[in-house]
């Protein structure tokens, strides 16, 4: 019984009609070309110059296709966030320093080695309160460090204010709401990271305070970072939020840091 090599050696397929011997006046050798009956094989270095482009071109395919994916996944991630369109491009680099503002270059010091610690993988959870006056680059900062995480990490963040997590755990109250309150705060500290802007414009109820305090302390019990944005300084701000709130912020290394320079509006 002949061969699966044999048979294919007798196949029409790969047989040569000619062989010529020829010279590739490219790579300088000698080669026999040989002539199939739909496809001709020439220069062997040639043969292997042409299949290593087949195979970068490929390659390059593929990449463009997964950065296509990879794109397409940090659109989604950024639209998820909630973060508004004003600060998606926001860096920490971008960030101006004034010169001779040693207290603005602290601060934004500060911010980058707290995104930094996202990059190994794992986050100690601290936390972060920007506090100061508007125009001050709170947003800016707190939006860039979202922005690490989902455009640089794959992770996940989200932005909001205190006033619509107050209106969505409210509306988790009602009878025809599709989620209970509990999904809600659950869902909340589920994110990577999680920035609660407009801190200290709640109108001080309990149950705005209750709503602020279970979705920062469910985050706070499980190791997940919360930066706090606000317009007050440390005295206003401890007041809005209440000692307990306050307190977590500071625990493992948690900072609160003072904006306390002329807005860039002004």
């Amino acid at each position: 019984m002949a061969t699966v090599g044999e048979i294919l050696k007798g196949s029409h397929w790969f047989t040569p009609i000619s062989e010529t011997e020829k010279r590739c006046e490219k790579h300088g050798i000698d080669y026999t070309e040989q002539v199939f009956k739909h496809f001709v094989r020439g220069c062997p270095k040639c043969r292997e110059e042409e299949e290593a482009e087949r195979e970068r071109q490929a390659e390059a395919e593929r990449e463009a296709e997964r950065r296509k994916w990879v794109n397409a996944q940090i659109e989604r991630r950024i639209g998820a966030s909630k973060i508004p369109p004003r600060f998606v491009g926001k860096t920490v680099k971008g960030y101006e320093v004034s010169e001779g503002n040693e207290g603005q270059r602290y601060v934004a010091d500060r911010v980058k080695a707290y995104a930094i610690e996202f990059n190994d993988g794992k986050h100690s959870g601290r936390c972060l309160a920007l506090l100061g006056n508007a125009g001050t680059g709170k947003t800016h900062l707190a939006c860039a460090i979202g922005n690490h995480l989902l455009k640089n990490l794959g992770k996940t963040a989200r932005f909001t204010t205190v006033s619509e997590l107050n209106r969505i755990v409210r509306e988790a109250k009602s009878f025809s709401s599709d989620v209970t309150e509990s999904q809600v705060i659950a869902d909340f500290a589920g994110y990577d990271l999680l920035i609660i802007d407009e801190v200290g414009v709640q109108t001080g109820t309990d149950a705005e305070s209750k709503a602020l305090f279970d979705v920062f302390n469910e985050r706070y019990q499980n190791l997940k970072p919360t930066v706090l944005i606000s317009n007050l300084d440390a005295a206003g701000f401890v007041q809005a939020v209440g000692r307990r709130i306050a307190d977590r912020v500071k625990e493992d290394g948690g900072e609160i840091l003072s904006f306390d320079w002329e807005s860039h509006r002004a």
